[in-house]
């Protein structure tokens, strides 16, 4: 009877933590597909039920991550300073915790505290309602600041810190896209990127988008980048190496008919101008 019963709850405990496990990738789909709503709500059935604590600090970081992601970033942060609190050995709480400072700053909001006294929180009500025009979020003036090199740095930080990640992937995709560059409007707009030199930025752009294709190989965005890269080429005259990436995206392609391989067939046909 007493091995029957140890069974049984060795059975039920696998069950409740299927179901759990089950409740987490359930959410993390739910997100995947835009149902943010729903996906929250799952996770936050997950804290308030029996699951295990790890499970408990997952739902607290992903219900961060969807914050953050909608620019709740005031509820992100409160989420994540609770799984500190809750669930401080957590990998997930290693994770945030020595983040938390830090994103405040860079969004440029601080996370609203709890005001548990009803009188003080009046107070500061009636503070906000005369000054209800005041900006919440700090502006930055960025004449004449090295804006281009900053961008490159939050990037690589983004890259380094979270390695073959969705994060990463994004952050390769724009620090190509900025070293691709640009040019500002207006007779003395300024320009970025290899637009501006070359020379200087050619050879970044070539090591990032390499770094990106071993990182990502099945990203969709790799011909892309590879026919941006051969007509940056092409815009500088340098008609070799414009060849060659036209080249790759065909070789890449393989058999059959796609946007870039036809478009490079295309400039295969007339390069030099």
């Amino acid at each position: 009877m007493l091995k029957s019963l140890v069974i049984t709850s060795f059975i039920t405990s696998i069950i409740v933590f299927n179901v759990s496990a089950a409740s987490i990738d359930k959410a993390k789909m739910l997100s995947d597909h835009s149902l943010k709503s729903e996906a929250k709500l799952e996770l936050i059935d997950i804290i308030y039920s029996k699951s295990s604590n790890v499970d408990k600090a997952e739902a607290y970081y992903l219900l961060g991550n969807i914050a953050f992601e909608e620019s709740n970033v005031g509820v992100a942060l409160n989420s994540w300073i609770e799984l500190t609190k809750e669930f401080p050995k957590s990998a997930q709480a290693k994770l945030v915790g020595e983040k938390i400072e830090q994103l405040s700053e860079i969004v440029g909001e601080s996370t609203k505290e709890r005001i548990n006294n009803a009188v003080a929180a009046s107070y500061i009500r009636h503070g906000d309602f005369w000054s209800k025009g005041k900006d919440t979020r700090f502006t930055i003036d960025s004449s004449w600041l090295k804006s281009f090199d900053a961008s490159l740095k939050w990037y690589d930080k983004a890259i380094v810190e979270f390695p073959k990640t969705t994060a990463a992937k994004v952050a390769y995709q724009e620090k190509i896209r900025t070293l691709l560059g640009w040019k500002e409007s207006g007779r003395y707009g300024s320009s970025f990127g290899v637009q501006k030199d070359f020379k200087l930025y050619s050879p970044i752009l070539i090591k990032t988008f390499k770094s990106f294709e071993q990182d990502f190989p099945k990203a969709s965005t790799l011909q892309a980048f590879r026919y941006q890269i051969a007509q940056s080429y092409w815009k500088a005259k340098d008609f070799d190496n414009t060849r060659k990436w036209l080249n790759k995206i065909i070789d890449k392609a393989g058999e059959g008919d796609s946007f870039y391989k036809n478009t490079a067939m295309l400039r295969l046909e007339k390069v030099e101008y």
